[in-house]
Parts: structure tokens; sequence; C-alpha cells
């Protein structure tokens, strides 16, 4: 009995350092690796959020040429 307690510590740190270890670690980066988005299509969406802003201050600017004219020169802004 004392043989068998005395191999099971050995044979569970081999199995995990050899066997559970190395299984954790490829789900962990398939799993990462099926996660991430390509950097390309992260740059594209800021490029397109980027254009909706400015067409959204575009919007705004002639909303308050309209409403308020000469709020430019209140706020120091000359384009």
């Amino acid at each position: 009995m004392e043989t068998f307690l005395d191999n099971l510590i050995p044979l569970i740190a081999v199995t995990g350092i050899f066997v559970v270890f190395p299984v954790l670690l490829f789900r962990h980066l398939a799993h990462r690796r099926d996660t991430q988005q390509p950097v390309g299509t992260v740059n594209q969406d800021l490029v397109d959020l980027a254009d909706r802003m400015e067409k959204r201050i575009d919007t705004l600017e002639r909303l308050l040429d309209v409403e308020a004219p000469g709020w430019r020169e209140k706020h120091h802004e000359h384009r």
C-alpha cells in the first residue's frame, strides 16, 4: 500500500505536466485565436467610425450655422 501511495504523487505530477497542462494550453490558444479579430478589420472599423463622426460633426455645424449665426466667431474657430 505504501508503494502505491509513494508512486501516486509522481504519477499525478507527470500526468499533469505532460498531459493536462498542454491540453489546457492548446485549448486556451485555440480559443484566443478564434475570438481575435484580424488587425485589418479593426483598422477598417476605426476608419468607418471616424467617417461617421466626421459626418455628424459636419451636420451639427451646419445646424448651428442656421440656428446661431456667428457661433464660430464666439468660440474662436476660424475655417
